[in-house]
This record gives C-alpha cells, sequence and structure tokens, in this order.
C-alpha cells in the first residue's frame, strides 16, 4: 500500500487559490460582468496531461478559443516543471494542430501527432503523423508518413518502438468514376511499428478488424489490442481483447470477447494480468473493470458492484493497485484500487468538466485536472506527504464574471421512489423564496453526467444561462454514467423513467418555492435534444425549447445513421421486423401534443443524428402550428467546431429563452 498513501492527503484544498507563476497569479477582481455567450466561447481548453517519468514535467494540450472567422481552432501542446516556479511555455510555438503527448518510458523523447509537413516537403493533404522532440532540442523529428494519417500510437517499453494505427486509404481513380460500393472495399485499420533509431515503419497486422485500442506487453514481444471483427457500424459494439505477436501480427489468443467500451486497456507492469472494460454478453449499455490474464484465463471483475463509473485507470508500479478516476453521482474521485480484492480507497474528490477527464501519475506524483465552482479546469499536481498545489489558471478572466452558484440537490421518482440526484445553478443575486424562470438543461451524450462549473465547452449553457438570471437544473436522469452499471442499462429506456425523474424533479424545484411553473424551459444537445422533444411532445408546461442534434423518429434514424447497432439493442430488434418500439418512443409520433415554442439547431453534415431528424421535427412543428425556427450550420457534423456556428448558437440559445421567459 505504498504507493497509495501518496494520496491520503488529497483534502478539500482542492478548492483553494494559490499564487501562481508569472503571468498565472491569481488577482483579486474589483468588479464583476453578466456572461455573454463571447465570454463562454473565449475560454481555453485544457486535455490530454502527461506526467514526466521522472515527475518533474507535465505536457498537456491546450485548445484555444475559437476565432469566428476561422474554421478551425488551435490546439497546441504546452510543458512546465511540476515545481511550479516557471510559466507554462508552448513546446512548439506555431502548431495549429498538435496533440496526444506520449513521454518515452525512459523520459528522454516525448512523441505526438500533428499535421504539420515535414519542412521543405511538397505535400498533399495533411494528416496526422507521429513527431518526436528530443529533451533540450527545438524542433521535432518526423517519424511517420503513412497515407492517411495516425490514429493512435504508445511507446514500447524500452523506449526503441512505437505501435501505432493507421487506416488503408481507398484508392484514386483517375477518372470521375468514383461511385461508392456501400459496404465493400471497407478501409480497415492496421497496427504498423517504427523503430526509432532508423525512423522505418512495418506493417504487423493484415486482419480486416478495426482496432480500437492498443497496450504493448512490458516484454515488447506482444500487443493487446481491443478489436471490432469489420470497420462496418453494425460491428462497433462488438468488441473483443486479443494478443497479437509484435512479429508476424497473428493473433496468439483471445482473451475476452465481451469487452464493451474502449479506454480501459491497460497491461500491468509485470506483465500478468491486463485490464479492459468488460460488459454483460446481451451487450448492453453497461460496463465495469475487469482483469483477465495475459496469458489466458478467465476474466475477473474487479469493480462490478461498485456503485460508480470508472473513467480512467492506471497501473501502480506494484502491479498490485490501480489508481482510477470515477465517477460517483455527481462528483468525481482518485481511487486506490485494490486488483486483488477489489477493495477501494477514496483518495480525494475532483471536480472537473466531463470530457476533460485526465490523470497522470508516476506513483509518487500525481498530475490532474480539476476545477472550482468558479473556474474551469486547470492542472494541480499531488506528491507524496504534500497538500495538492494547483499549478495554472488559464482562465484569469473567469474571475470578472458574475457566476451562480451551484449545489447538488436531490428528488424521489414519483413512480418507483428511486432517489435521484442533479446540479441546480442559481442566478449570482438569487433570493431565496422568490420564483425564478428555470431551465432544464437535459445530459448530453447517451451517457453523459452533470456535474461541476459546466460552462467550460461551448454547448454547455449552465453558467451563461445562470448569470442572465435563470435557474438552471441540470438533472441526473437514469442511465447516466457513475451510478454502476446496472443503473446504466437504463439508457436503452428511451424516454421511459428517464422522463419521469426530470419532471419530479421539475416538481420539486415548484414545490421548494425555487422553480415558477409558468416559465418553465428546457433544452439540451445530442441525447438531451431527444430528451427536449421527448418532454415537449409528453407534456405542455414548457413554455419554450432549443434542441439540437435531437433524435426525432427512431424508425428513419436506423435506416440513415450509423447508431444502427445501438438502437436494436435498445429496442430489441431492427424496427424492420418490429417497428413498436421505435414508434412509440419517437418524438415525431405525438408531435400533435406539442404546443412548445421550439428552436432547432443542426449540422448539416450529421452523420449520427442526420439532419434529416431535425428537418422532420421543423416541419411537423409547422403543420400542428406550433411556433419554430429551424437552423442547419454548414460544414458541420455532430459536434459544432466552426467559431462563427458556435457562437451564433450561443445567441441565439439565449434570445430564444428570453423572448419566451421573460
Amino acid at each position: 500500500m505504498q504507493q497509495i498513501k501518496l494520496f491520503l492527503t488529497v483534502t478539500a484544498v482542492l478548492f483553494c487559490f494559490i499564487d501562481l507563476p508569472g503571468n498565472f497569479k491569481t488577482h483579486a477582481v474589483s468588479t464583476t460582468h453578466t456572461i455573454t455567450p463571447e465570454d463562454v466561447l473565449g475560454i481555453r481548453e485544457l486535455s490530454d496531461l502527461r506526467l514526466s517519468p521522472d515527475g518533474k514535467q507535465v505536457v498537456f494540450v491546450i485548445t484555444e478559443p475559437a476565432d469566428p472567422n476561422t474554421q478551425r481552432r488551435a490546439s497546441n501542446l504546452w510543458i512546465m516543471p511540476t515545481n511550479g516556479r516557471e510559466s507554462p511555455r508552448a513546446l512548439i510555438p506555431g502548431l495549429i494542430n498538435a496533440g496526444s503527448p506520449r513521454w518515452s518510458p525512459d523520459g528522454k523523447t516525448l512523441a505526438f501527432l500533428s499535421d504539420r509537413a515535414r519542412p521543405g516537403s511538397d505535400e498533399g493533404e495533411a494528416s496526422n503523423q507521429i513527431y518526436q522532440l528530443g529533451a533540450g532540442e527545438a524542433n521535432a523529428v518526423r517519424l511517420t508518413s503513412v497515407p492517411g494519417g495516425v490514429e493512435q500510437f504508445e511507446w514500447s517499453n524500452d523506449s526503441k518502438m512505437i505501435a501505432f494505427v493507421a487506416r488503408d486509404q481507398p484508392l484514386k481513380k483517375a477518372t470521375r468514376d468514383d461511385a461508392i460500393e456501400v459496404d465493400r472495399h471497407l478501409e480497415a485499420s492496421r497496427l504498423w511499428i517504427t523503430t526509432v533509431a532508423d525512423q522505418k515503419a512495418v506493417q504487423v497486422t493484415n486482419q480486416d478488424f478495426e482496432i480500437v485500442e492498443l497496450a504493448w506487453s512490458p516484454t515488447g514481444d506482444e500487443l493487446a489490442l481491443v478489436v471490432a471483427p469489420t470497420p462496418k457500424a453494425e460491428d462497433s459494439l462488438n468488441l473483443s481483447l486479443v494478443v497479437v505477436n509484435r512479429a508476424t501480427g497473428e493473433v496468439a489468443r483471445t482473451l475476452n470477447k465481451y469487452v464493451n467500451l474502449a479506454g480501459g486497456l491497460k497491461w500491468s507492469p509485470d506483465g500478468r494480468l491486463i485490464t479492459f472494460f468488460e460488459g454483460p454478453a446481451s451487450k448492453e449499455f453497461a460496463s465495469w473493470v475487469s482483469v483477465v490474464p495475459a496469458g489466458g484465463g478467465e476474466a475477473r471483475a474487479v469493480l462490478k458492484d461498485y456503485a460508480g463509473s470508472v473513467l480512467r485507470l492506471e497501473w501502480m508500479p506494484d502491479s498490485r493497485h490501480l489508481i482510477a478516476l470515477a465517477m460517483e453521482g455527481t462528483h468525481q474521485s482518485l481511487l486506490a484500487v485494490d486488483v486483488a480484492t477489489g477493495d477501494r480507497v477514496k483518495l480525494g474528490d475532483v471536480t472537473h468538466s466531463q470530457w476533460n477527464v485526465g490523470f497522470s501519475t508516476n506513483g509518487n506524483t500525481t498530475a490532474y485536472f480539476a476545477e472550482t465552482s468558479e473556474s474551469p479546469s486547470d492542472i494541480w499536481i499531488l506528491r507524496t506527504g504534500e497538500s495538492p498545489r494547483k499549478l495554472t489558471n488559464f482562465n484569469p478572466q473567469t474571475a470578472a464574471w458574475r457566476v451562480g452558484k451551484l449545489r447538488e440537490i436531490e428528488w424521489k421518482n414519483s413512480k418507483d421512489g428511486l432517489v435521484r440526484r442533479g446540479v441546480l445553478i442559481t442566478p449570482p443575486d438569487y433570493q431565496p423564496g422568490q420564483r425564478y424562470p428555470t431551465i432544464v438543461n437535459t445530459h448530453p451524450g447517451d451517457t453523459a453526467w452533470w456535474m461541476g462549473w459546466h460552462s467550460s465547452k461551448w454547448w454547455d449553457w449552465g453558467q451563461l444561462l445562470a448569470s442572465n438570471g435563470y435557474v438552471v437544473f441540470l438533472p441526473n436522469t437514469r442511465g447516466v454514467t457513475g451510478e454502476g452499471w446496472r443503473m446504466h442499462q437504463a439508457i436503452a429506456d428511451w424516454g421511459g423513467m428517464a422522463f419521469q425523474d426530470l419532471m419530479d424533479g421539475v416538481d420539486y424545484l415548484v414545490e421548494q418555492g425555487i422553480a415558477d411553473p409558468n416559465r418553465l424551459g428546457i433544452g439540451g444537445w445530442s441525447n438531451g435534444g431527444f430528451m427536449t422533444e421527448y418532454a415537449i411532445t409528453h407534456t405542455t408546461r414548457f413554455k419554450a425549447a432549443v434542441a439540437q442534434a435531437g433524435h426525432s423518429d427512431f424508425f428513419s434514424l436506423y435506416g440513415t445513421s450509423y447508431l444502427s447497432a445501438s438502437l436494436r439493442i435498445s429496442f430489441h430488434d431492427s424496427p424492420y421486423l418490429n417497428r413498436k418500439g421505435y414508434d412509440e418512443r419517437s418524438p415525431i409520433t405525438s408531435i400533435r401534443n406539442c404546443r412548445t415554442p421550439t428552436l432547432l439547431l443542426h449540422g448539416e453534415l450529421d452523420s449520427g443524428v442526420p439532419v434529416g431528424q431535425a428537418y422532420e421535427f421543423y416541419n411537423g412543428l409547422k403543420d400542428v402550428g406550433v411556433e419554430t425556427q429551424m437552423v442547419v450550420y454548414p460544414r458541420e457534423r455532430h459536434n459544432i467546431q466552426e467559431g462563427a456556428h458556435q457562437l451564433d448558437i450561443q445567441r441565439r440559445m439565449l434570445a430564444w429563452f428570453d423572448k419566451h421567459l421573460k
């Protein structure tokens, strides 16, 4: 348990500010202002931090605010010492698309992905390639030049090789005969290995499977892969854990056929065990941490009964413990986990944005992202016997914002009595006993959750709305991450009891004298867009709605989206064989009941939830005489990326609620 001791000093210090080096020192702010859409889009976002093996440096990615005049957000690598005596700096100034930093195990080299071309070369379309930067060097050396680019990579334990995944590229025809044959000539992903000394890359695998993630064995003669049998979308949930021979690329053994989520593949330092996210044989939306002997044998669940959800994990050097970042209700925690017994020790609370999850440890020093209720993610450092220290302050401007106050609330589902939790954000000048216009912000993503500061993403509306006078209710309806795998399965029940959770939460806020029942709004993105449309077609209590990238018709969605495999799991059959369930849970089926003025927002090239879903709902609303507007964003997919479009969404959303609720 020696490695566990280093974390036991984590306390509520996570929520205090300290002086920071150089331009990153926190200063008192005497005046504040209401948050604007421009403010929210001005936040710098942090991701993918990696601690150097000696614990003396941390490298990470900063994504700069979107420029309304460009289509691309710049992302670059930054670095700083963990002693906090120097300010962070860009590792290689000027890069606009760099990420995935990975230290070599010996700590002498940093590899990363970038799409910049080799100086002096005459290359065509840019693609991500691996670059390496030695200690003390100013210029990075390009290691790969594979067509289509590198998707992911990992160092070998001896720091001499890098394994990476690249995809076959379609043959380019000299004529305009470029017809696409659906489900034929698929571009499979391949495992490659490059030797750092001579920069020669060799293709290792020839199988036509889809490589989802990879992990080297400590000895370097094998690699563990999570694979799908084909690149077809319908196979995306049919994942297996295999081990391949480094020299031949042949599958040496299949360790498990019930991998249900990527992100947990880690080979123990002693080479005996491999962690992964296992799921039920039914392939339903649920997973838990398991370990399997690397040489073959039965998998063993480690945290199957844990009433939370592991987001990230790392082996400790002793190969007996894991450090896990886990979601528990509306909180995140660092846990030390005994692999043999499943016993866990809570090391501390970590509050940060749901997508930028991350930590990195060498067993004695840990770097991680954390937020406070007043500011977005920054980097914190924890060492043995010391209190955690905040290293950065990348968004000092937030100190001048009038932010809302956050608190967790609980209520019960009126049908089955299940206790539900959520986050409530009240306006800066909130007065108890006074009712406020209230907006329900339904959770994004099929398994996302609500916690923390929540305006560090362009689609997160919480603090923007609160600062502008709204109470914002972020309900964790059933099916979200953070409540164990059994509760997670409820996500397949589209609408259903999750809708009851939501409405009972609204009733609770009305009963408490917080929400004005005559000024209720609702909105959300993706799964949140679906829940918004489902709500306004099943109740007339909401006076305004904003639905972005919502699923309105599961029957047509099945036939036009790559989500067909997951929909078959949700509804237990193809709609062409049994359509009833698809129609029962589709908002479009109940469109005649809608009376709520609705703003619809959608990316033109969204392939997960095609724009036709919005057109169906828009035309349905018009036909039943409901006030509606629809905005389609050219060149955009499921996630809106261009700065001008992001700003437009924030402005329209705020204006729509102001028009109908104030």
